[in-house]
């Protein structure tokens, strides 16, 4: 478990012999999970602190007729909803549930308080994590206030472009970005057909060339 740890962004910076001592001092247990289990429903208040050890899971929001809309994936050695810790909605945005079994590390709010204040580089790595969060959710709802297809797949390429690049490797199949989207995955796939035949684009297994970048741009209304 230690060596993982080691890997958890909670942690960075730290030997594996500091976050033993660490997490020794508090009340800790181990939880396991199976395959596709619920283990939080959008507004169940959040309790523990949770540090994914193994397994995958999804936060996904389910709308009044059904359709699932995918909000992140989770995984190792990455904190469940950091964000949502503290604060007076403590509670959970989203359906958390498990794409693998698999298992987390639980610290109740009280002794996780106690973890932080008791070493500034956990602390600041902490706030680290949250405003991450923060800026991943903000950069999130930006992209749904996009209404068409075409929109969401410009902002979503200009957004993780890196400056002076015509490429970009995908971290997201098509299936994950239509959830991400909120969209039904043969019409994204449509959709981006039609930007290769207008010469936008061109989309590889997991890399995606920018063969027109002004055009992306004015897509959103940008000028480039």
């Amino acid at each position: 478990m230690f060596e993982i740890l080691k890997l958890a962004p909670l942690f960075f910076g730290l030997k594996v012999q500091e976050i033993t001592i660490l997490i020794n001092k508090v009340q800790h247990q181990i939880q396991h999970f199976s395959n596709n289990e619920v283990l939080a429903f959008s507004g169940d208040r959040i309790e523990k602190a949770m540090i994914l050890l193994e397994g995958k899971l999804k936060g996904e929001m389910i709308d009044y007729s059904g359709i699932s809309l995918k909000i992140e994936g989770l995984d190792p050695p990455q904190m469940v909803a950091p964000a949502f810790l503290f604060g007076p909605q403590s509670i959970f945005p989203v359906n958390l549930s498990a794409l693998s079994e698999g298992k987390i590390l639980i610290i109740y709010k009280n002794d996780f308080t106690s973890l932080l204040s008791s070493d500034s580089r956990v602390l600041t790595n902490y706030l680290n994590i949250v405003s991450g969060k923060v800026q991943f959710l903000s950069h999130k709802i930006a992209l749904l206030s996009y209404k068409t297809i075409k929109e969401k797949i410009a902002s979503y390429l200009l957004n993780q472009l890196n400056p002076g690049s015509s490429s970009l490797i995908m971290n997201q199949s098509q299936k994950g970005l239509a959830e991400m989207f909120g969209v039904a995955r043969p019409s994204l796939a449509r959709t981006i057909s039609k930007m290769e035949e207008d010469k936008i684009i061109r989309w590889e297994r997991n890399r995606v060339i920018i063969l027109n970048l002004k055009s992306l741009e004015l897509i959103l209304g940008h000028l480039a």
